[in-house]
């Protein structure tokens, strides 16, 4: 049901003055135009009205100063003088009367000054195409863009003209708002000289055309002189306003002119609605390859950050002959929070590190990096794990200005005694598992920067041999309760995998404890993301394997 549109509305003609100024800030060289060119024009200028042309200094002159008397100082332009080429003795010889000046100095003003108005029209173009190349240039790529701008620009121009035609106006534009929705630009104009493009915004406050174009109605201009209460961006008889875009997303309104006093039937009005429904299609095909060219970019970007993030992840190299490890970290993105690390420190000890930040994504990698280096740091220069512990504290609790919170634990093992401590903040459990069962080994606590002052109290375990120690953060599984002893009248591989608690984890550990931590931790791997389907948001998770190989005396 097509909708119904008054056949008239007010209107106001705005300002002249006003209107004819450029509000631009121009700049006073000749960077941008050709000089040659320039000076082709004096030339033509000098040669048809018998006056020469000299630059003005910008430099303000001195007032005290004698003026030459072959310069005519009273009448200048902003960038030129007129300078008569004769000199003025009082006595003319009658060879002189033929080089005296065609014109009269009033009338070569004029054309001086009218010649000045060009140059400044054709700088304050060059400098807006410089600022707007500048622009796409920082934004989404110049070779691109350059061309799909230069076609977008194109069908817009195509598309005011031929409802330009359908309607009988002499004149289109097209104005978007800004992003504060304040003041509308124009973008794009038929019958209108290009210097329009030039000027700065006008204040949406107080066009009511505009306003109400914007609240999703056609406004029908008949006779803008007589209606000075609604202002129109340009000086014809009359115009009709259409919406681009909707009451909801709102980009702007399309204007067209003419130049005396009409009406407009329905026929016409719904030739300017179809025009402006196209207009909007342009604007957004043209957004959205923006988006898609940003978008683009920033997957690479995000898909370089995840393989630097990888990169700090410990490879599979053997730390100790009677030690093996092993581990996994699961991303629920490309990037994420969860994290895991090993190495022999320069003391021979065997350092492990595992856990995650409460953050997913990219926030969750800056934390999870932070952690791993300084971790790392540390490790090279023999820090106690309690040391280690308390500065990656110091740091992630000063970050005031983001959730740096993360869960982790720090070990340190004697490869030669079994001996070794951990710290642990947050929710990681680890656990030593044997044949017998399986015994936890971290306590429960904050996670770290929740405090400025935490207490972290190293805890002493022992790995006998053939014992396997496993970490891993609380989203592996989905209950946090253990039996010290459960029966072992089931095996992995009668184990229903619809549920998994940490009885259910440690149990599967347990039934492989024979085998390598690498076939271990693959096995988990494989099996976890089954656990999660019925899940919308995965979790970033992590796990840490290491095994004491020593034969049993």
């Amino acid at each position: 049901m097509k909708r119904r549109y008054p056949s008239h509305l007010k209107i106001h003609a705005e300002d002249s003055s006003s209107r004819d100024t450029l509000a631009v800030q121009r700049s006073r060289s000749y960077a941008g135009l050709e000089q040659d060119e320039i000076r082709s024009v004096l030339k033509a200028f000098s040669e048809a009205t018998g006056w020469s042309v000299s630059s003005r200094s910008p430099q303000k002159e001195n007032s005290s100063a004698v003026p030459s008397p072959h310069v005519m100082t009273g009448l200048r332009g902003q960038r030129w003088r007129l300078v008569e080429s004769l000199v003025q003795d009082g006595l003319l010889d009658p060879s002189d009367l033929s080089d005296l000046p065609s014109v009269s100095m009033d009338r070569a003003q004029s054309l001086l000054q009218a010649i000045e108005g060009l140059v400044d029209r054709l700088e304050s173009a060059e400098e807006t195409v410089r600022r707007q190349e500048a622009e796409l240039a920082t934004t989404v790529g110049v070779t691109s863009s350059q061309d799909r701008n230069r076609e977008t620009a194109d069908r817009l121009e195509s598309i005011l003209e031929s409802a330009s035609k359908s309607i009988g106006a002499c004149a289109a534009a097209i104005y978007l708002l800004d992003e504060e929705t304040t003041s509308l630009k124009m973008r794009a104009c038929i019958g209108l000289p290009k210097s329009r493009l030039t000027l700065p915004p006008r204040p949406l406050k107080g066009s009511l055309g505009d306003l109400e174009a914007l609240l999703g109605n056609a406004v029908l201009l008949t006779d803008i002189e007589m209606m000075p209460e609604w202002p129109s961006p340009e000086d014809f008889g009359a115009a009709i306003v259409a919406p681009i875009g909707s009451q909801n997303m709102p980009y702007g309104t399309v204007w067209f002119w003419s130049e005396k006093n009409r009406g407009y039937s329905a026929t016409q009005v719904e030739i300017v609605n179809l025009a402006s429904g196209r207009i909007m299609n342009e604007i957004e095909h043209s957004l959205l390859g923006e988006e898609l060219q940003e978008s683009r970019e920033m997957r690479k970007q995000i898909d370089t950050a995840s393989v630097t993030q990888a990169s700090m992840l410990p490879d599979a190299q053997r730390l100790h002959e009677h030690f093996d490890v092993h581990g996994w970290t699961f991303q629920n993105g490309s990037l994420g929070g969860g994290f895991h690390q090993w190495d022999a420190t320069p003391n021979r000890m065997l350092g492990l590190l595992v856990g995650n930040a409460n953050q997913q994504g990219p926030e969750g990698a800056l934390v999870a990096t932070s952690i791993q280096s300084m971790t790392r740091m540390q490790w090279n220069q023999q820090a106690s794990l309690g040391s280690i512990m308390q500065s990656i504290n110091d740091l992630h609790w000063s970050m005031q200005d983001a959730d740096w919170k993360a869960s982790m634990a720090l070990f340190y093992i004697n490869p030669e005694t079994g001996y070794g401590s951990l710290c642990n903040a947050g929710n990681v459990h680890a656990f030593v598992v044997s044949e017998r069962g399986f015994r936890p080994i971290a306590a429960s606590c904050s996670p770290i920067a929740t405090s400025p002052d935490p207490t972290f109290i190293p805890h002493r375990f022992v790995l006998q041999p053939s014992e396997i120690l496993i970490a891993y953060t609380s989203d592996i599984v989905d209950e946090q309760v253990y039996e010290p002893n459960p029966r072992r009248g089931r095996s992995r591989r009668t184990m229903p995998y619809s549920h998994l608690n940490q009885n259910s984890l440690l149990q599967i550990v347990r039934d492989m404890s024979t085998q390598r931590c690498s076939d271990i931790a693959g096995f988990l791997a494989r099996t976890l993301p089954t656990f999660e389907r019925d899940r919308r948001n995965g979790l970033d998770r992590s796990l840490i394997l290491m095994k004491n190989t020593k034969v049993p005396k």
